[in-house]
């Protein structure tokens, strides 16, 4: 019983493809969880449905409506630094944003990840 793997790198681009109209693809994946400041964790979170938080391309960004009813307050936030920490954030079918590490990921649309 021979299982598919996939390497990470190639996880990585295929979470960053964006369909024909500029919309981020859902993927399915599992993963560890990690606490690095209490050193607990290890539960294994699975979600069949989950997109990758991105900037995506918004076409009705400049209409009028738009302007109109959706001026907020522009909020400052600090860096994520993704690359630094190896995470990622994904968004669920509900709404909830979640922040994943990279390497502790499992499966990635049913495959096993090799690192």
């Amino acid at each position: 019983m021979e299982t598919e793997t996939i390497f990470l790198r190639d996880v990585m681009e295929t979470m960053r493809t964006l369909d024909q109209n500029g919309r981020a693809v859902p993927f399915s994946i599992s993963f560890r969880t990690l606490n690095r400041q209490s050193k607990t964790g290890g539960k294994l979170k699975e979600y069949p449905e989950a997109k990758l938080v991105i900037k995506e391309e918004n076409k009705n960004t400049d209409s009028i409506a738009s302007l109109r009813y959706h001026k907020k307050q522009v909020k400052i936030r600090r860096r994520p630094n993704h690359w630094d920490n190896k995470t990622r954030n994904i968004k669920l079918p509900n709404g909830d944003i979640k922040k994943i590490l990279i390497n502790h990921i499992i499966t990635f649309n049913g495959k096993k990840v090799v690192y």
